[in-house]
């Protein structure tokens, strides 16, 4: 194994994703910065994902395979955390890919501005096109970058865009088994970061399929997302008050995006789900039409949601 000084653990959970493997691998065995354990998480992948994995193995000493039964994106990535010897730790997901210079930029600047951890830009790769989200250079501590996450929504909770001292990690996981996994934690690795680094570099890829998680039609599962996004405000309450009632209305605006994707022909098929989403709607709308910080134009669409929906 590589030196462990300066060594990145970069984790690689891989579940049903062999056509975009190779050139997932091959974007980090290439990257500039070479000091790497590279940890493909073979999650009990029904098709060639676990050969491609072995094969790539054989091509370089730096990589680790772990193969394992299948337990969810987070159990994959749990488990790569659990054997990261390196001093850093970033996350990949399978499906994407990264730019040669990724680790590079990031490892230079994190260790420039000692901070805990440093994030880059993302670029949603579509079928036909590309968005590129690329934020101002930005340095601080944990109240900035949490309200970052709730009111101006420049802070991207992903995990995948983000390099971390492993000390980050040392008392937190993924939650196993839940959708919208990195909205459970990334308020908590915030909270307790001295220093945090956002930088413009668009080095990270994100590829969006049509079966991706978060694109398809409504199923209970997600209903992780209202307790992930209720978890966050309820901390923020406690510990930072002001920015607690910016995580409340952000909070509603997610349950009213996730209401919306239930279709009309589904309520019957998801009544729990859909009286339990209404009612949190509902017996907010004077709060959001008098007291919350949400513009105006939000708040009438609000108003008009909750009164046409029966």
């Amino acid at each position: 194994m590589q030196d462990t000084n300066d060594l990145i653990s970069v984790i690689v959970p891989i579940y049903k994703v062999e056509k975009y493997l190779d050139e997932c691998i091959s974007s980090i065995v290439n990257q500039t910065y070479r000091n790497m354990q590279i940890i493909l998480v073979d999650d009990g992948s029904p098709d060639r994902c676990g050969e491609i994995c072995d094969e790539w193995a054989k091509r370089d000493s730096r990589i680790m395979v772990i193969h394992k039964s299948n337990g969810g994106l987070s159990d994959a990535r749990n488990a790569g955390i659990d054997v990261a010897i390196g001093e850093f730790i970033v996350f990949i997901d399978s499906d994407d890919w990264v730019e040669s210079t990724m680790l590079e930029v990031m490892h230079n600047l994190l260790q420039k501005e000692q901070a805990d951890f440093v994030a880059c830009g993302i670029v949603d790769c579509y079928p036909d096109k590309k968005i590129v989200h690329s934020m101002p250079y930005t340095v601080g501590g944990s109240e900035l970058f949490l309200e970052r996450i709730y009111k101006d929504t420049v802070f991207p909770i992903s995990a995948v865009n983000k390099l971390y001292r492993r000390e980050c990690w040392k008392e937190l996981r993924f939650p196993k088994g839940k959708l919208c996994e990195d909205a459970f934690t990334t308020y908590l690795l915030v909270d307790k970061a001295r220093k945090i680094v956002q930088i413009p570099n668009a080095l990270y890829n994100y590829r969006i399929r049509e079966s991706s998680i978060m694109t398809t039609v409504f199923r209970p599962e997600r209903m992780d997302e209202e307790e992930a996004w209720r978890e966050n405000y309820l901390y923020m309450k406690q510990k930072y008050p002001k920015i607690g009632k910016i995580a409340y209305d952000f909070y509603l605006q997610k349950v009213n995006i996730l209401f919306h994707t239930i279709q009309e022909e589904q309520y019957s098929l998801y009544p729990e789900e859909h009286d339990y989403l209404y009612h949190i709607l509902r017996s907010n709308l004077i709060y959001v039409i008098f007291r919350s910080s949400l513009n105006w134009k939000y708040r009438v669409t609000y108003l008009l949601d909750v009164l046409r929906i029966k």
